[in-house]
Protein backbone atom coordinates (compact mmCIF):
# COMPACT_ATOMS: atom_id res chain seq x y z
CA UNK A 1 0.00 0.00 0.00
CA UNK A 2 1.19 3.40 -0.68
CA UNK A 3 2.64 5.62 2.10
CA UNK A 4 3.28 9.03 0.16
CA UNK A 5 4.06 10.10 -3.16
CA UNK A 6 6.58 12.88 -4.58
CA UNK A 7 4.35 15.72 -6.01
CA UNK A 8 6.41 18.23 -7.35
CA UNK A 9 9.74 16.99 -5.54
CA UNK A 10 7.89 17.40 -2.28
CA UNK A 11 7.09 14.32 -0.59
CA UNK A 12 3.29 13.99 0.45
CA UNK A 13 1.58 11.54 2.95
CA UNK A 14 -1.23 9.23 1.73
CA UNK A 15 -3.78 8.71 4.46
CA UNK A 16 -6.25 6.57 2.59
CA UNK A 17 -6.01 3.55 1.74
CA UNK A 18 -4.24 3.88 -1.90
CA UNK A 19 -3.70 0.39 -3.81
CA UNK A 20 -3.30 0.67 -7.69
CA UNK A 21 -2.00 3.35 -9.77
CA UNK A 22 -5.53 4.49 -10.57
CA UNK A 23 -6.35 5.02 -7.33
CA UNK A 24 -3.25 6.80 -6.34
CA UNK A 25 -3.66 9.11 -9.30
CA UNK A 26 -7.79 9.40 -8.59
CA UNK A 27 -6.60 10.76 -5.32
CA UNK A 28 -4.26 13.10 -6.24
CA UNK A 29 -6.68 14.60 -8.96
CA UNK A 30 -9.62 14.67 -6.29
CA UNK A 31 -7.55 15.79 -3.52
CA UNK A 32 -4.04 17.89 -4.62
CA UNK A 33 -4.70 19.11 -7.55
CA UNK A 34 -5.90 23.07 -7.91
CA UNK A 35 -8.35 23.86 -10.34
CA UNK A 36 -6.99 25.31 -13.47
CA UNK A 37 -4.02 22.84 -12.93
CA UNK A 38 -3.06 18.91 -14.39
CA UNK A 39 -0.92 16.34 -13.79
CA UNK A 40 1.84 16.58 -16.33
CA UNK A 41 4.05 13.71 -15.43
CA UNK A 42 4.13 10.54 -13.80
CA UNK A 43 6.65 7.85 -12.66
CA UNK A 44 6.53 4.46 -11.09
CA UNK A 45 9.90 3.25 -9.93
CA UNK A 46 11.87 5.56 -11.99
CA UNK A 47 9.43 4.36 -15.08
CA UNK A 48 7.37 6.85 -16.99
CA UNK A 49 4.11 5.95 -17.13
CA UNK A 50 1.80 7.72 -20.44
CA UNK A 51 -1.00 9.30 -18.87
CA UNK A 52 -2.08 11.38 -21.80
CA UNK A 53 -5.40 13.62 -21.46
CA UNK A 54 -5.66 12.33 -17.63
CA UNK A 55 -6.56 8.38 -19.16
CA UNK A 56 -4.09 5.55 -18.09
CA UNK A 57 -3.45 2.91 -20.19
CA UNK A 58 -5.49 -0.27 -19.17
CA UNK A 59 -2.89 -2.61 -18.37
CA UNK A 60 -1.24 0.28 -16.00
CA UNK A 61 -4.31 1.24 -13.94
CA UNK A 62 -4.22 -2.16 -11.99
CA UNK A 63 -0.21 -1.48 -11.23
CA UNK A 64 0.11 -2.27 -7.14
CA UNK A 65 1.96 -0.78 -5.11
CA UNK A 66 4.70 -2.40 -2.72
CA UNK A 67 5.88 -0.89 0.58
CA UNK A 68 9.20 0.46 -1.62
CA UNK A 69 7.29 1.90 -4.17
CA UNK A 70 8.05 4.94 -5.63
CA UNK A 71 5.25 7.65 -6.94
CA UNK A 72 6.33 10.15 -8.87
CA UNK A 73 3.84 12.97 -9.80
CA UNK A 74 4.55 16.71 -11.48
CA UNK A 75 1.83 18.77 -11.92
CA UNK A 76 1.45 21.98 -13.87
CA UNK A 77 -0.93 24.72 -14.31
CA UNK A 78 -1.17 26.24 -18.21
CA UNK A 79 0.96 29.65 -17.35
CA UNK A 80 3.71 27.75 -15.68
CA UNK A 81 3.97 25.99 -18.98
CA UNK A 82 3.69 29.10 -20.80
CA UNK A 83 6.72 30.31 -19.19
CA UNK A 84 8.61 27.46 -20.15
CA UNK A 85 7.50 27.52 -23.68
CA UNK A 86 8.47 31.55 -23.96
CA UNK A 87 11.96 30.27 -22.74
CA UNK A 88 12.11 28.02 -25.72
CA UNK A 89 11.08 30.71 -27.78
CA UNK A 90 13.25 33.02 -26.76
CA UNK A 91 16.23 30.70 -26.69
CA UNK A 92 15.55 29.57 -30.50
CA UNK A 93 14.93 32.75 -31.63
CA UNK A 94 18.13 33.85 -30.95
CA UNK A 95 20.20 30.65 -32.07
CA UNK A 96 18.49 31.62 -35.43
CA UNK A 97 19.60 35.15 -35.50
CA UNK A 98 22.81 34.40 -34.49
CA UNK A 99 23.04 32.45 -37.71
CA UNK A 100 20.77 34.00 -40.16
CA UNK A 101 22.46 36.85 -41.77
CA UNK A 102 25.44 34.02 -42.72
CA UNK A 103 22.90 32.03 -44.32
CA UNK A 104 21.51 35.09 -45.86
CA UNK A 105 24.66 36.33 -47.81
CA UNK A 106 25.46 32.43 -48.62
CA UNK A 107 22.03 32.02 -50.44
CA UNK A 108 22.48 35.18 -52.31
CA UNK A 109 25.84 34.45 -53.63
CA UNK A 110 24.87 30.46 -54.41
CA UNK A 111 23.97 29.50 -57.99
CA UNK A 112 20.15 28.22 -58.70
CA UNK A 113 21.62 24.57 -59.16
CA UNK A 114 23.72 24.54 -55.97
CA UNK A 115 21.69 22.62 -53.00
CA UNK A 116 21.51 24.63 -49.61
CA UNK A 117 20.71 21.91 -46.75
CA UNK A 118 21.08 24.62 -44.32
CA UNK A 119 17.74 26.49 -45.60
CA UNK A 120 15.89 23.35 -45.01
CA UNK A 121 16.96 23.60 -40.94
CA UNK A 122 15.87 26.94 -40.84
CA UNK A 123 12.88 26.41 -42.23
CA UNK A 124 12.56 23.44 -39.51
CA UNK A 125 13.28 25.78 -36.97
CA UNK A 126 11.13 28.48 -37.84
CA UNK A 127 8.27 26.40 -38.25
CA UNK A 128 9.18 25.16 -34.78
CA UNK A 129 8.51 28.88 -33.58
CA UNK A 130 4.94 29.42 -34.98
CA UNK A 131 3.88 25.64 -33.65
CA UNK A 132 5.00 27.20 -30.03
CA UNK A 133 4.03 30.55 -30.58
CA UNK A 134 0.59 28.39 -31.17
CA UNK A 135 1.07 26.23 -28.00
CA UNK A 136 1.43 29.55 -25.64
CA UNK A 137 -1.84 31.02 -27.38
CA UNK A 138 -3.62 27.76 -26.39
CA UNK A 139 -2.21 28.11 -22.90
CA UNK A 140 -3.11 30.89 -22.39
CA UNK A 141 -6.45 31.32 -23.91
CA UNK A 142 -8.33 31.67 -20.49
CA UNK A 143 -6.07 34.74 -18.92
CA UNK A 144 -6.61 36.15 -21.94
CA UNK A 145 -10.19 35.80 -22.24
CA UNK A 146 -10.24 37.07 -18.90
CA UNK A 147 -8.42 39.87 -20.05
CA UNK A 148 -5.65 39.31 -17.39
CA UNK A 149 -2.87 39.61 -20.23
CA UNK A 150 -2.40 40.28 -23.80
CA UNK A 151 -1.12 37.78 -25.87
CA UNK A 152 -2.38 39.43 -29.04
CA UNK A 153 1.43 40.83 -30.32
CA UNK A 154 3.21 37.45 -29.87
CA UNK A 155 -0.04 35.69 -31.73
CA UNK A 156 -0.11 38.17 -34.53
CA UNK A 157 3.96 37.81 -34.78
CA UNK A 158 3.65 34.09 -35.17
CA UNK A 159 0.84 34.68 -37.80
CA UNK A 160 3.25 37.06 -39.90
CA UNK A 161 5.83 34.49 -39.76
CA UNK A 162 3.66 31.40 -40.62
CA UNK A 163 2.81 33.35 -43.81
CA UNK A 164 6.59 34.56 -44.64
CA UNK A 165 7.44 30.74 -44.04
CA UNK A 166 5.31 29.78 -47.34
CA UNK A 167 7.24 32.51 -49.33
CA UNK A 168 10.10 31.62 -47.90
CA UNK A 169 9.47 27.66 -49.02
CA UNK A 170 7.92 28.77 -52.49
CA UNK A 171 11.09 30.40 -53.22
CA UNK A 172 13.53 27.67 -51.78
CA UNK A 173 11.27 25.07 -54.00
CA UNK A 174 12.66 26.75 -57.31
CA UNK A 175 16.17 27.01 -55.73
CA UNK A 176 15.36 30.79 -55.92
CA UNK A 177 18.14 31.33 -53.79
CA UNK A 178 17.96 35.65 -53.40
CA UNK A 179 14.38 35.48 -53.22
CA UNK A 180 14.96 33.36 -49.56
CA UNK A 181 17.80 35.63 -49.13
CA UNK A 182 15.79 38.20 -48.63
CA UNK A 183 12.77 36.93 -47.01
CA UNK A 184 15.38 36.05 -44.46
CA UNK A 185 16.77 39.50 -43.79
CA UNK A 186 13.54 41.81 -44.25
CA UNK A 187 10.90 39.49 -42.82
CA UNK A 188 12.32 37.26 -40.80
CA UNK A 189 15.05 38.63 -39.08
CA UNK A 190 12.88 42.05 -37.60
CA UNK A 191 10.14 39.37 -36.84
CA UNK A 192 12.50 37.25 -34.97
CA UNK A 193 13.86 40.35 -33.35
CA UNK A 194 10.47 41.75 -32.97
CA UNK A 195 9.53 38.41 -31.49
CA UNK A 196 12.31 38.07 -28.86
CA UNK A 197 11.28 41.39 -27.10
CA UNK A 198 7.55 40.59 -26.97
CA UNK A 199 8.13 37.00 -25.73
CA UNK A 200 10.04 38.19 -22.76
CA UNK A 201 7.25 41.09 -21.87
CA UNK A 202 4.34 38.63 -22.38
CA UNK A 203 6.64 36.14 -19.78
CA UNK A 204 7.19 38.97 -17.48
CA UNK A 205 2.97 39.54 -17.21
CA UNK A 206 2.69 35.78 -16.87
CA UNK A 207 4.46 35.05 -13.88
CA UNK A 208 3.02 38.41 -12.29
CA UNK A 209 -0.14 36.37 -12.77
CA UNK A 210 0.94 32.71 -11.67
CA UNK A 211 0.64 31.73 -7.96
CA UNK A 212 2.59 30.12 -5.45
CA UNK A 213 1.99 26.30 -5.71
CA UNK A 214 0.26 25.98 -2.71
CA UNK A 215 -0.46 22.28 -2.03
CA UNK A 216 -4.00 21.51 0.07
CA UNK A 217 -3.07 20.00 3.77
CA UNK A 218 -3.84 16.51 3.65
CA UNK A 219 -4.09 16.26 7.42
CA UNK A 220 -7.49 16.67 9.47
CA UNK A 221 -10.17 16.33 6.61
CA UNK A 222 -8.93 13.92 4.77
CA UNK A 223 -10.65 12.63 1.83
CA UNK A 224 -11.75 9.00 2.14
CA UNK A 225 -11.20 6.61 -0.97
CA UNK A 226 -15.25 6.77 -0.88
CA UNK A 227 -14.88 10.18 -1.46
CA UNK A 228 -12.30 9.92 -4.29
CA UNK A 229 -13.61 11.66 -7.48
CA UNK A 230 -13.00 9.61 -10.61
CA UNK A 231 -10.02 10.58 -12.60
CA UNK A 232 -10.60 13.97 -14.15
CA UNK A 233 -10.40 14.33 -17.76
CA UNK A 234 -9.37 17.62 -19.37
CA UNK A 235 -8.85 19.56 -22.57
CA UNK A 236 -6.20 21.58 -21.30
CA UNK A 237 -3.48 18.86 -22.63
CA UNK A 238 -2.08 20.26 -25.72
Amino acid sequence: MLKKILLNNRHVPVPVPVLTLAQALAWVESTLVPTGSFITRVTLDRDVIEYEGGVLPRKKELLEFTDKSRLEIQMDSPTTLATQTLDTVHSLCSAILGSLKGMAVHAWQSKPGEKLSELSALNDDVTLVVDLIGHVHDLLLDVTAAKLVDSAAVAGIGRLMGQNLSAFNLARSQSDWKACAKIMLNRFEPLLKDLLAESETLQIRVLALQPQLALPTTSGGCATMGEVAPLRRTDLHR
